[in-house]
């Protein structure tokens, strides 16, 4: 018997890998990390028991049962040394996961139906469980926008809101939290805040998450956001309009090619119907949708998920 279950090669950074990886180190799935240095982001003291990633450490990790990867193992080579040493690995994709993979894990975890298409249906299905605090939201007023670095290739849709609040007629109030200083506004309605925010205090404030990205499959802000109570208005595309109340979400006017580390489609939104969805939605009811909000959170929360979903791969 090992020392440890699971491990895992995760970056320590405020960032969505970064971000996921701590939820479920913290929630009991990881046991021991080695963490990898992020080009761009500061490291922060996270994981307890861990180590710099090197080669020298990788044999120190190698004393699980099973090692869970999110999106890369960053050494592709590691998951043939783990199978000689009889340790199961678990692969969890993301848009960044190139294809056709370099080593075949053992378990492909899905955390959205889009990893469907690409692993031929040979995935595990789950839904990653979030953590925030509910409150009911009653009239949409606020609208906030975490655009974070603005995603790969813009895919977080901020350019396309600024410019959508050309062609708001309503009121309303915006707020951008941005690590960026690449957005910029004059509009007095629109409130942009740079800098990293704690992450306890990103769905305390406001009544609509506005988010009109433009591909990948999970997204923890959407899932957070609704979890929250907040009225999400993504874009409608697939896999998002699968699990998302649909009312809110904005039209996607086509696709086109985008290469990540695969080529993938990405959803075209024009911004007159971004205006056009936050016209339509300003100063309404939405009550209705911040409680389905908190069914959804209690279905996928982490004290149903914990540890038995990796224990049983």
């Amino acid at each position: 018997m090992r020392s440890f279950k699971v491990g895992s090669i995760v970056f320590a950074t405020e960032s969505g890998l970064g971000r996921l990886a701590k939820s479920f180190y913290d929630n009991g799935v990881l046991d021991k990390v080695l963490i990898y240095p992020h080009s761009c982001h500061k490291e922060h003291p996270w994981f307890p028991n861990s180590r710099p990633y090197s080669l020298d450490n990788i044999n120190w990790l190698l004393d699980v049962e099973k090692l869970l990867f999110f999106e890369t193992p960053f050494n592709w080579k590691i998951i043939p040394m783990a199978r000689e040493r009889g340790i199961k690995t678990i692969l969890m994709p993301d848009e960044c996961t190139p294809y056709p993979l370099c080593y075949e894990p053992d378990v492909i975890l899905c955390p959205s139906l889009l990893e469907n298409t690409y692993n031929k249906g040979n995935c595990v299905n789950i839904t990653i469980p979030v953590d925030v605090k509910w409150k009911l939201r009653k009239t949409a007023a606020v609208f906030v926008h975490n655009a974070g670095h603005g995603g790969l290739a813009g895919r977080n849709g901020t350019k396309e809101l600024l410019e959508a609040m050309k062609y708001v007629k309503s009121p309303i109030k915006l707020i951008i939290r941005t690590q960026s200083h690449e957005f910029k506004s004059n509009d007095p309605r629109v409130e942009i805040r740079h800098g990293t925010f704690p992450y306890e205090e990103l769905y305390t404030e406001g009544d609509v998450f506005i988010f009109p990205d433009k591909f990948a499959g999970l997204s923890l802000p959407l899932q957070e956001a609704f979890a929250s109570g907040m009225l999400v208005m993504a874009s409608d595309r697939f896999p998002l309009n699968t699990w998302l109340p649909k009312e809110p979400l904005i039209p996607v006017r086509g696709y086109k090619k985008e290469r990540i580390a695969i080529v993938l489609e990405s959803a075209i939104i024009d911004p007159q119907d971004i205006a056009e969805c936050i016209d339509f939605w300003y100063n309404e009811p939405i009550e209705k949708f911040s409680l389905q909000g908190k069914v959804w959170a209690k279905r996928n929360s982490w004290q149903k998920f914990q540890k038995k979903n990796i224990d049983g791969l």
